[in-house]
């Protein structure tokens, strides 16, 4: 069985060969013990296993059973289970028992100087760091019994001050990789692991509503800051994750501001936050008319619909002078005007 740690456990020459790493070190990661974590000086190789872990190997799930949620994912282990439930699948916290992993963009992240490391991070670069094994007797056991140095974050200093520590520079592109990330993409390079994105297992939920007006006007009611209980509160929070916008970019756009405005009342939950994101709910409250149709153009959600409902409210901005002199006609751009006609 593996260990829930992503830091626990020691990694294999064979593993690290497989994977290409030819400058490997262990270096010491303290949590509430010291565990060894892997160094590397390469951006290629950083960049190798970050993309094994992150790139879908396949978007059928009637060829998987059991699923690996890689940790600190931004979307909740209950919304996953409920989706991969109706595909008959199940969620297991021993990657060794699964047969595909859910990746995110959460799972590895940059950092520098001395910052406060989340303990749960499966990989992470840090730019200008220090050593230190000195400084705890927990380090200094460590240090003493494998002769490793240790990474110095805010958590580990124990309220130490950097000037009063016999500190070293670590190297200064450090790529730091725990046991887990390794040995999940030894496991999808040679293909005993799939890789299923999030979007595909959200997607293909039966419980997604399409986006009404009616929906959200909904929606609105349940959020309004005069009138509405804890109880609407989550009552929306748990429709919006749900709601799909596919088709209708236009009323994607007329709700993004009301759904900004309320965005704070869901800061703590998750589904809420990525699904926002995902439809990039701020960016979009913030476009007039005519960005919001070069935006949808630019993704190709553009459509007739679409088109000349915002088109009408670009006409409302249109400011022109000389009137007492001059009569002026507007005309759509030839590019645009396919959309008029269909």
């Amino acid at each position: 069985m593996a260990s829930k740690n992503v830091h626990d456990g020691s990694i294999t020459a064979e593993t690290l060969d497989y994977l290409g790493f030819t400058d490997m070190v262990t270096v010491g990661f303290v949590t509430s013990e010291v565990l060894d974590v892997h160094l590397s000086e390469s951006q290629t190789q950083w960049d190798i296993i970050k993309d094994l872990l992150k790139t879908e190997t396949t978007s059928d799930l009637t060829t998987v059973k059991r699923a690996f949620v890689l940790p600190m994912h931004n979307v909740s282990t209950d919304r996953l289970k409920a989706s991969l439930k109706e595909h008959k699948i199940s969620v297991t916290n021993d990657y060794e028992k699964a047969d595909f992993i859910i990746p995110h963009t959460n799972f590895y992240d940059s950092y520098s100087n001395i910052p406060t490391i989340p303990q749960t991070k499966m990989m992470f670069k840090l730019s200008n760091g220090y050593y230190c094994h000195d400084h705890r007797p927990l380090t200094e056991d460590y240090h003493d019994r494998t002769g490793n140095d240790v990474i110095i974050e805010s958590r580990s200093q124990d309220n130490n001050y950097q000037h009063n520590m016999n500190y070293e520079s670590a190297p200064f592109d450090s790529f730091v990789f725990s046991k887990m990330s390794l040995e999940l993409a030894s496991l999808v390079q040679n293909g005993e692991m799939q890789v299923i994105g999030t979007d595909t297992i959200l997607n293909q939920s039966a419980n997604r509503i399409p986006i009404t007006e009616q929906l959200i006007e909904d929606i609105r009611k349940m959020c309004d800051v005069y009138s509405a209980t804890d109880d609407d509160i989550a009552m929306a929070g748990k429709i919006i994750p749900t709601i799909d916008p596919t088709g209708e970019p236009y009323l994607l756009y007329t709700s993004a501001s009301m759904l900004e405005n309320v965005s704070y009342k869901f800061n703590r939950n998750k589904d809420v936050m990525y699904w926002m994101d995902k439809h990039d709910i701020y960016n979009l409250s913030r476009k007039n008319a005519e960005e919001a149709i070069k935006y949808f153009d630019e993704k190709g959600e553009l459509d007739s619909r679409c088109f000349k409902s915002l088109e009408v409210k670009c006409r409302e901005q249109i400011q022109i002078n000389n009137r007492e002199l001059y009569t002026f006609k507007v005309q759509v751009k030839p590019e645009y005007r396919k959309y008029m006609t269909d």
